[in-house]
C-alpha cells in the first residue's frame, strides 16, 4: 500500500485550518474573523463568547494617519491586543480601551483572549471605531 508524502498531508491540514476559519496557536484555537465596515460606517460592534484554550482574532484594514478607538465590555475576565500590520508592534496589551493614530497602513489585528484561570464561557462586545 503507497502512503502520502508528509507534505501532502500538512498541505492538507493547512487548507482545512484555513477554510474552517481556526488557526491552532501555541496555547489553544485562535477564531478568525475580517471586520468589514458597512458602506458609510465607521463603526462596527463585534460579539461573541470565549472560554480558556480560545482566542478570538479580528483583522481589519486601516491607513495610516486615521484614528482608531477600541472599546471591548464583557462581564468577565476578557481582555484584547492589538498589533500592527505584520504584528511588528504592539500598540495595547490585555487592555479593555485603546484609541490612537495608526502608524502604519495594512490589516491590525485585534485579539480577544480570556483570563486563563477561567472555566465558563465568557460574553463581550467589541467596538471598533476607524475614521
Amino acid at each position: 500500500m503507497k502512503t502520502l508524502p508528509k507534505s501532502f498531508a500538512v498541505s492538507i491540514f493547512v487548507i482545512l485550518a484555513l477554510t474552517t476559519g481556526a488557526v491552532i496557536a501555541q496555547k489553544g484555537i485562535s477564531l478568525v474573523r475580517r471586520i468589514n465596515f458597512a458602506k458609510g460606517r465607521t463603526t462596527s460592534v463585534q460579539k461573541g463568547s470565549i472560554r480558556r484554550g480560545v482566542s478570538h482574532d479580528y483583522l481589519l484594514k486601516a491607513s495610516s494617519g486615521q484614528s482608531m478607538t477600541v472599546h471591548l465590555a464583557a462581564s468577565g475576565g476578557v481582555c484584547f491586543d492589538l498589533f500592527t500590520p505584520g504584528q511588528s508592534n504592539i500598540l495595547a496589551e490585555c487592555s479593555k480601551d485603546w484609541s490612537g493614530e495608526l502608524p502604519q497602513s495594512g490589516d491590525y489585528r485585534i485579539n480577544v483572549l480570556p483570563d486563563t484561570t477561567t472555566e465558563r464561557n465568557i460574553s463581550y462586545t467589541l467596538e471598533v471605531t476607524v475614521r
